[in-house]
């Protein structure tokens, strides 16, 4: 079937993901796979937390997902999902403002052309998007970058249990202020992570200490998967507001959200998302758990030139590193003392 004939079913294609189609062809998310492609895997059609339209474009692990000014309307992120018990990259698009959407249709359309006679998907996507500057200038309401807000989530989830224990709680709470871990209460550390779907492994790690316990100590990473739920009870403004009711100084631990960039946790910017806990794990970092820190490095030393690292840690390979449930209440419990 050739791309023409596909692309007049792009809004139908999203109307069947939106009634509730499960067949993705063994992807871990609802989507539909198109015969266009790459050697990378087919083009498919997908749908965002909140019903967006969203398309999956397959990259390989050479590739380098572009910087594009998208402005407010349109998300580009790198996602990766399972596929026959491998993880596979996309780039992954999603029209934030459903006003728009009969543009991006057309944005759509011109990229699986484009896919079609042989352009590579990060070139089809980059070339499109730079042809269609409308989608991407349209003026809306602003949005904070999801991956921002789930961060943020999954560390105040972990402040308010904290601040159960003890009101004072949050002045272990350091990320925010430049500390290289989320908490850290003398030689214990908390690094937070979370994913945003169920079955996702992938975290990233910024930096090469950010993985390295401290002195003499130990370092602990609990993983959320939040899934988006209208109506779900996990909230910027729920949790936010929960946390300055708990905390002995509230004013302080405003400003210590202030430093996450969160002026006002009742901005509709912060809240357009609502979520509940998929999973929690909790892991031990140390030995030979899968990261990259600088004491690898010959004397400990980083390569001249070599700064600002980020890199992505799969956890599946990591399972010998999780910690029982139990053990996460006594490390809040240590860390609140």
């Amino acid at each position: 079937m050739s791309a023409d004939s596909q692309l007049g079913s792009a809004p139908g294609k999203w109307a069947i993901l939106r009634a509730g189609t499960r067949d993705s062809g063994g992807l871990e998310i609802p989507s539909i796979p198109l015969s266009v492609g790459t050697a990378a895997g087919p083009v498919r059609f997908a749908l965002g937390s909140n019903g967006e339209a969203r398309l999956l474009l397959p990259i390989s692990k050479q590739d380098a997902a572009p910087e594009i000014d998208t402005g407010d309307a349109l998300e580009i992120v790198e996602s990766s999902f399972m596929h026959g018990g491998r993880s596979h990259r996309f780039l992954d698009l999603t029209c934030l403002a459903a006003e728009l959407e009969p543009v991006f249709v057309d944005v759509v359309e011109e990229i699986i052309v484009r896919i079609d006679r042989g352009t590579g998907c990060v070139h089809a996507a980059r070339t499109t998007l730079e042809d269609f500057r409308a989608l991407l200038t349209a003026g809306r309401s602003h949005r904070i970058d999801r991956s921002r807000v789930t961060g943020l989530v999954a560390e105040l989830v972990v402040l308010n249990r904290l601040l159960d224990v003890s009101p004072q709680a949050w002045k272990i709470w350091r990320g925010p202020t430049g500390d290289r871990h989320d908490f850290r209460a003398a030689d214990t550390s908390l690094e937070v992570k979370a994913s945003l779907r169920a079955g996702a492994s992938i975290i990233t790690a910024n930096g090469l200490d950010q993985m390295e316990p401290p002195s003499g100590g130990t370092l602990y990473l609990v993983h959320f998967i939040l899934e988006p739920v209208p109506g779900g009870l996990l909230s910027i403004s729920a949790l936010g507001r929960r946390a300055l009711g708990l905390a002995d100084d509230p004013s302080a631990l405003k400003d210590i959200l202030v430093g996450n960039g969160c002026t006002d946790v009742d901005d509709k910017s912060w809240n357009q998302d609502r979520f509940r806990i998929e999973t929690q794990t909790l892991y031990r970092v140390d030995g030979s758990f899968p990261r990259l820190v600088s004491s690898m490095f010959a004397g400990g030393v980083v390569p001249a030139g070599v700064s600002d690292v980020t890199y992505r840690i799969d956890l599946a390979v990591a399972k010998c590193f999780q910690r029982p449930e139990h053990e996460f209440d006594r490390l809040l419990m240590t860390l609140a003392e």
